[in-house]
C-alpha cells in the first residue's frame, strides 16, 4: 500500500471514529415520555378567557404529586397560551403550540384547547401524532378526527336541547315563542344555538327570530330591534364574556322583557358581575353548566380550590380538575405511558368522581354526565336544579 493510500484510509477511519462518538455523545439528548423524569402534559390555555381550566389542572395535579405521583413520576404541566395580545384566542398558534408541545417538549398528552374553533383544529394534529387531547371545549365535532380525542363537558346538541327542554316544560318557564342570539363563526355558539332551536321546535315552541353578532361587538341595535318586535317569551343568548352582558344590558334597555337564557360560557363568575355598571339585567337569568360549586359531591374539589386560589371555582375550573384527574387515572390504571394505551384507558373511564361525575365515554368520546342548570339571584349564581343525562 503506497503512503497516500495509506494516509487516505487513516484519515477516513478517524472520521468515521469521530462521527459515532458524536452520534454517541447526542443518543442521551433524544427522549420519550418513558425516559423523562416527569411525565410531561401540555395545556394549551387562552390568556383572556377561562384561566380557572389551568387552575383547575394544577390543583389536580397538586394533590396527585403530593401523593405520590403517577407510576413514581410527578406531573410537570407545561402550559402555552394561544391567545396573546389577540381578542381571541388562534386556531393556528393552538396547532403549532400542539405540534411543538408533542414534537418538541415530549408531552405524554394535551389538555385544552378551549374554544370549540380552536379543539377542531388541533384536533387532527394530535391524532395524527398520536397522543391523548382532552379538550375544555363542548363543540359536537371536536373529537370526530379519531379515537385519541375526548371532551370532559357534555357536547353541544345535549347543553341546547336540555335548555330548550327546561324552557318549554310546564313546570318550569312554559315558554311556547324564543329568540337567538349568538356570535358567528364559532362552532360552539352555532351547534348551540341549532340543538336548542331544533329541540323547542320539536316540542312545539316557536322560534321567531334568529340574530347573530361578530365577537367584541357591543352594540347590538339592530338585532334587539328584530327581537323586541317579536316579543319572545325567551331569549337564549350564547357567547362568551363581556358580548353577552352588553346583550343582556343594551335588551333591559330597549323593554325586551323576555327571560334570558345562557350557556355555559356564562360561567366565568370573576367576570361576571365585574364588568356592567348595573348587574340587575343578568336577575332571573338561567344558564345550562356541567358544575355549581353548591353540589354536595363537589365539596372537598371545591374546598381545595378555594384554599388554593382564594376564589371560588366555575366550570372551566371543574374541567381543569377533572380533564387532569381523568388523564392520570388512565395513566395508573395502563401502568404505562404509552399513548395508546392510555388512551384506550381513558375511554373506560366508569363512574368517575372529581369535581363532576362522570358516567362513562360514549362512542363519540363524550362524557355521560348530568347538567346544571344555575339561576342568577340576588347578583349571584345560585343552584336550581340538576338535570340527569
Amino acid at each position: 500500500m503506497n503512503r497516500n493510500v495509506m494516509m487516505l484510509s487513516i484519515l477516513t477511519s478517524i472520521l468515521i471514529l469521530g462521527i459515532s462518538l458524536l452520534g454517541c455523545e447526542r443518543i442521551p439528548q433524544i427522549t420519550t415520555p418513558e425516559t423523562k423524569t416527569t411525565i410531561r402534559i401540555g395545556i394549551i390555555q387562552p390568556s383572556g378567557y377561562y384561566s380557572s381550566f389551568t387552575n383547575g389542572a394544577q390543583l389536580a395535579q397538586a394533590e396527585i404529586n403530593n401523593s405520590g405521583g403517577v407510576l413514581g413520576k410527578e406531573i410537570e404541566l407545561l402550559v402555552r397560551d394561544n391567545q396573546g395580545n389577540r381578542p381571541a384566542p388562534n386556531a393556528e398558534e393552538s396547532v403549532q403550540i400542539a405540534t411543538t408541545l408533542i414534537q418538541e417538549e415530549n408531552v405524554v398528552a394535551i389538555l385544552g384547547p378551549i374554544f370549540s374553533n380552536n379543539s377542531i383544529q388541533v384536533a387532527p394534529v394530535v391524532q395524527q401524532l398520536g397522543r391523548p387531547m382532552i379538550s375544555g371545549s363542548a363543540g359536537k365535532d371536536v373529537t370526530s378526527p379519531g379515537d385519541f380525542i375526548f371532551l370532559v363537558v357534555p357536547p353541544t346538541p345535549i347543553q341546547g336541547g336540555v335548555t330548550a327542554e327546561f324552557a318549554y316544560d310546564m313546570s318550569e318557564l312554559s315558554a311556547k315563542t324564543a329568540a337567538t342570539i349568538f356570535h358567528a363563526d364559532s362552532a360552539y355558539t352555532e351547534t348551540l344555538v341549532q340543538a336548542f332551536e331544533d329541540k323547542f321546535q320539536e316540542l312545539g315552541g316557536t322560534i321567531v327570530t334568529s340574530e347573530t353578532y361578530q365577537i367584541g361587538d357591543k352594540e347590538f341595535d339592530t338585532q334587539l330591534t328584530n327581537i323586541q318586535e317579536s316579543s319572545p317569551d325567551v331569549l337564549y343568548i350564547a357567547g362568551v364574556l363581556p358580548d353577552v352582558l352588553f346583550v343582556a344590558a343594551q335588551a333591559r334597555e330597549m323593554g325586551i322583557e323576555a327571560t334570558f337564557l345562557g350557556t355555559g360560557s356564562w360561567d366565568e363568575r370573576q367576570k361576571l358581575f365585574s364588568i356592567l355598571d348595573n348587574n340587575e339585567p343578568l336577575e332571573g337569568s338561567y344558564f345550562a353548566s356541567n358544575f355549581n360549586p353548591d353540589l354536595q359531591y363537589s365539596e372537598t374539589f371545591v374546598s381545595a380550590y378555594e384554599s388554593m386560589f382564594h376564589e371560588q371555582p366555575d366550570s372551566s375550573a371543574a374541567s381543569g380538575y377533572d380533564a387532569m384527574s381523568i388523564l392520570s387515572n388512565a395513566i395508573e390504571r395502563a401502568e404505562t405511558l404509552n399513548p395508546k394505551e392510555i388512551r384506550d384507558e381513558i375511554a373506560n373511564t366508569t363512574n368517575f368522581q372529581g369535581a363532576t361525575i362522570i358516567s362513562h365515554y360514549d362512542d363519540k368520546r363524550h362524557p355521560v354526565k348530568s347538567l346544571v342548570m344555575n339561576k342568577i339571584e340576588n347578583g349571584e349564581i345560585t343552584f336550581y336544579k340538576a338535570i340527569e343525562p
